[in-house]
């Protein structure tokens, strides 16, 4: 019975890591690309619901990353 455990076990853990190679490689959420380096004018209209006025809106907090 020896053999039998040991057996198992080799071929539980080959399968694991095939598992592990094939499920690393997938991604949920596509990886996003930028298209160019152009600078985009972004209008923000709402945040949560609330419109935004010219007159009352703070300003808003950006951290460029590249």
């Amino acid at each position: 019975m020896q053999v039998d455990f040991y057996t198992k076990a080799v071929l539980t853990v080959i399968a694991c890591c095939l598992l592990y190679f094939v499920v690393r490689d997938l991604s949920v959420v596509p990886d996003a690309h930028a298209v160019s380096q152009d600078i985009v004018d972004v209008n923000i209209v709402e945040i949560r619901g609330l419109a935004l006025d010219s007159a009352a809106a703070s300003p808003i907090r950006v951290k460029v990353v590249d």
